[in-house]
């Protein structure tokens, strides 16, 4: 489970960036709903093997894709340039845990406990900021 990371701002808590859970358990692809900035979105990501990086689809709570095809690359916004009314308000980021940004994640290398790389969603109070 995701734990938003909280601060305050002029008397008031306001919820920031936090984890997006996708732990693939050695899956080559999977979906799930997951809710950014109180909004629900079907994320399906999906491993090419010819291009050797994970691909990330979002879709709309029912399954209508918004942006499909978007490459897991470290440290990139991965929601620039969709222009949608429907997308998340805020971003999604790889983050490289590593703090070494060299690499974009390998196939065992997103989501689970200890993993080199995960996903962040900054919530659209964080870009507001």
């Amino acid at each position: 489970r995701r734990r938003p990371r909280v601060e305050r701002s002029h008397g008031r808590e306001v919820s920031v960036s936090y984890f997006v859970p996708c732990d693939p358990a050695g899956a080559s692809s999977w979906s799930q709903i997951t809710a950014l900035d109180g909004v629900s979105f079907s994320l399906t990501f999906r491993w090419s093997q010819r291009a050797g990086s994970w691909l990330l689809d979002v879709a709309d709570a029912e399954g209508v894709a918004i942006r499909s095809g978007l490459a897991l690359v470290a440290g990139q916004p991965l929601l620039r340039g969709v222009i949608d009314t429907r997308r998340p308000a805020g971003e999604l980021v790889v983050v490289d845990t590593s703090g070494a940004n060299d690499v974009d994640p390998g196939f065992a290398e997103i989501g689970g406990p200890g993993a080199r790389f995960v996903l962040m969603y900054v919530t659209a109070a964080e870009m507001a900021a």
